[in-house]
This record gives C-alpha cells, sequence and structure tokens, in this order.
C-alpha cells in the first residue's frame, strides 16, 4: 500500500516508484477496463518472464589450440537471445511442478537435470537449448583469451572447486562478461542443444552450426562448483548422455532473434 504520509519523493524518486510498480498498476487498469482473465495472466506471465540478453550476430574463432577436439575454426553466427542467469530452482518448480536439485535454493541453479528436462523447460517457454556455437560466442564476449576475463583464473568471476565449498550457489553473485551473462563460467555445467562429436570441428559448416545429426552424447559446457579452473575456459568442451542426471549439470535457454539461414 502507498504511504501517502511519506516525505515528499524527488524527481528520480518519484520515476524509480513508478518503474517499481508499473506490473502493478497495469494489472489495476486493465482489471478496471474490464479485460478478460486470459489477458491478464499474459501480463502477469510477461512481468515475471525470465530476463534475457540480445547477443548481436558476427563472425568469431571458435576452439583453441592444443588439443584434439577443440580444432580453431571461424564460425559465423546469426543474432539469438540468451538468459542473462542459469535456470534457477524457482524458475524451473514453477513451470515443471518438481524441484530436482541436491542443493536446495530456490536462486540456485536447478541441477540434476537430464538434457531432455532441460529442453522440455526450454520448449515451454517457446525458447530452446543454445547450440555449442552459440554458447561459446556467447561466452567469450569478443574475447580471444583462455577465460572471458583474461588467461588467469580470477575466483570473482566463477564458482568452481577452489571456492565454491563443495556446493552451487545463487545465481548472479559472481562479475557478469561483458554481455552481460553470470556464471558462463562455473556453478553448473550447461547443456546445448548439441550432439558431441570429437572431430567435429574440422567439417562443422561456417555459418550457424547446428552439431552432428546424430550422436550418444550431448556437449555440455562452461565448468561447474567442482570442477578445476581449466575446465572453465571458454574453449573447454565436455559431454554426457543426455538422460544422466548429476549435481554438477543445469542449463539457460536461448531463442531466435530471427529466422535462421
Amino acid at each position: 500500500m502507498i504511504n501517502f504520509l511519506e516525505a515528499p519523493l524527488s524527481d528520480s524518486g518519484r520515476m524509480h516508484l513508478l518503474e517499481h510498480r508499473k506490473p502493478i498498476l497495469i494489472l489495476l487498469l486493465l482489471v478496471f477496463f474490464g479485460f478478460p482473465p486470459l489477458l491478464l495472466a499474459d501480463v502477469a506471465e510477461s512481468s515475471e518472464a525470465k530476463e534475457m540478453e540480445f547477443i548481436s550476430g558476427g563472425t568469431f574463432t571458435m576452439g583453441r589450440e592444443g588439443s584434439s577436439n577443440k580444432t580453431p575454426h571461424e564460425v559465423e553466427l546469426s543474432s539469438f537471445f540468451l538468459d542473462t542467469h542459469e535456470v534457477t530452482q524457482a524458475d524451473y518448480e514453477k513451470k515443471r511442478g518438481f524441484n530436482p536439485a541436491k542443493f536446495d535454493g530456490p536462486n540456485r541453479p536447478v541441477e540434476q537435470v537430464t538434457w531432455h528436462e532441460a529442453n522440455a523447460y526450454c520448449s515451454q517457454l517457446g525458447k530452446r537449448l543454445p547450440t555449442e556455437a552459440e554458447w561459446e560466442y556467447a561466452a567469450r564476449g569478443g574475447t580471444e583469451t583462455q577465460f572471458y576475463w583474461g588467461d588467469e583464473m580470477q575466483p570473482d568471476h566463477a564458482w568452481f572447486q577452489e571456492n565454491s565449498e563443495d556446493a552451487t550457489h545463487p545465481v548472479g553473485e559472481t562479475k557478469p562478461n561483458s554481455f552481460g551473462l553470470y556464471d558462463m563460467s562455473g556453478n553448473v555445467w550447461e547443456w546445448t542443444g548439441d550432439w558431441y562429436a570429437k572431430r567435429y570441428y574440422e567439417e562443422s559448416p561456417k555459418k550457424n552450426p547446428q552439431g552432428p545429426e546424430s550422436g550418444e552424447e550431448k556437449v555440455i559446457r562452461g565448468g561447474s562448483w567442482y570442477s578445476g579452473a581449466r575446465h572453465l575456459s571458454s574453449a573447454t568442451r565436455y559431454w554426457s548422455e543426455p538422460n544422466i542426471r548429476n549435481s554438477n549439470f543445469g542449463f539457460r535457454c536461448a531463442r531466435d532473434s530471427e529466422p535462421q539461414q
């Protein structure tokens, strides 16, 4: 309830107050003018929609010298959107009706989700899992270094083996990359949409690669609370069978900004 006995607000204070209460004001106006319940539900849902970052398309060098499954190669991507944060337990339980996580906490990333469950969650929201190429492009944030902050490990950017205290942490507590994305290194490994093939980089198309047509394991990226620093590199590739549950495995969703060609 608004307290009309409060001290007068500055212009900036009034703007902050109006912005903070905007979703409530919209709902009140819709109710007053008799809009149907379905529309009201849509507005409420949109006001709670998970934040995403727009990732402008471009060309980058994917991979890193020194490993047989990370052959550097040039990739061209269309623009897309990517969740700012890893999907939280609160978000997941709200949509899927249960919380499989080992490390309980509404703002911690959901983990112990299979690839199929992660894919179903994203689909339910009209989204999808990112491709492996999209994931690395977004994680790098325009950099060519080992990590998106440089070539030396900096614990204020990621939860990993040395600082996690053997557990996940609430999303968004470490520093973001230049694209405004949090926890792209550490906290939980993130499922991607691609099947894994060791030599795929040597034969993948340059534009919007989608991964092999089939396979036995799906690609996971980013490292986790359990990982050593070397596994948090932007180029590191790991893989798992899609039906596996692990307290290291979580995900975030992507969405096209335009039809891909």
